[in-house]
């Protein structure tokens, strides 16, 4: 590795080597908590739907109904 002798290129060559084995895992523990957190958005929209739609039909029954 070239050093330039910027204080930059120096800190950077200092980073930690991730070995496949860390990296592998990482990656794996970041899709399961973005896909619960998918799930969890997806869940709490169907219940907004649904509890929204429910009272849009109470107030529209009681508009036409008298």
């Amino acid at each position: 590795m070239e050093n330039s002798g910027s204080l930059t290129g120096h800190i950077l060559a200092q980073g930690w080597a991730d070995t496949p084995a860390e990296r592998s895992s990482s990656t794996t523990r970041v899709v399961i908590v973005l896909a619960a957190a998918l799930g969890l958005l997806v869940g709490i929209s169907v219940l907004v739907v649904l509890l929204a739609n429910d009272a849009l039909d109470g107030l529209v029954g009681n508009v036409l109904n008298g």
